[in-house]
């Protein structure tokens, strides 16, 4: 059987251990550092992501920002269209479509009739919304003509213009002309209908 026998000094041999010793060490020292390393990367891989993600984020907040800020000038010019149709609708309320009636008028009337004098009305109680079914205005018209068939004529021509009801003579009369054929004046009225407004009438209503 044989003996190992160290023939090295001790302290030749405790330094050696020493030096091991010191090796481990450094290895292990090597190795914590790589490891904090590595972590260190992983954690600023991690926080760019996360700037990343902030700055995309706050982009798009900044996009979401502009919209609501549009949304916001669209919100108000609704809000002022909305003012605008109601103070127009107050201020249309009783409007008759006068240059309606009138070519109404122009329809019917006979071509030996020729009016002298022309006024019309709107009742404002009677034109309100909501109110109870009923004339709503009145015309009132002064002419002339050749006989008293013609003025019966246009009254009854009167009766056919769906925005006209009543039609009334007040006067039909022969008047002195120094003319060879003799005039008959007349005055006549008629009450406007409903459809006479422009709110009822199609297509009436005004753009803001």
């Amino acid at each position: 059987m044989m003996r190992q026998i160290n023939l090295l000094p001790s302290d030749i041999a405790e330094r050696r251990r020493a030096r091991q010793m010191t090796l481990l060490l450094a290895a292990g020292l090597l190795g914590l550092v790589a490891l904090l390393v590595l972590v260190f990367v992983l954690q600023a891989a991690r926080l760019s992501g996360a700037r990343g993600d902030l700055e995309a984020q706050e982009r798009a907040n900044s996009r979401l920002e502009r919209q609501v800020d549009q949304l916001q000038g669209f919100a108000q010019l609704q809000a002022t269209l909305r003012t605008k149709e109601q103070l127009l609708g107050q201020l249309t309320v009783n409007e008759v479509r006068w240059s309606l009636l009138l070519n109404n008028i122009s329809l019917v009337i006979p071509s030996d009739v020729w009016l002298t004098n022309f006024s019309g009305s709107v009742q404002a109680a009677a034109a309100a919304p909501g109110a109870a079914t009923g004339p709503v205005g009145t015309i009132q018209v002064s002419g002339q003509t050749f006989t008293h068939l013609d003025v019966a004529r246009w009254l009854s021509r009167l009766a056919g213009v769906d925005e006209f009801l009543f039609p009334y003579l007040s006067l039909s009369s022969k008047s002195d002309s120094d003319t060879l054929q003799t005039l008959v004046d007349f005055n006549s009225s008629v009450q406007l209908d409903q459809d006479a407004l422009r709110r009822n009438q199609p297509g009436g209503m005004r753009q803001p």
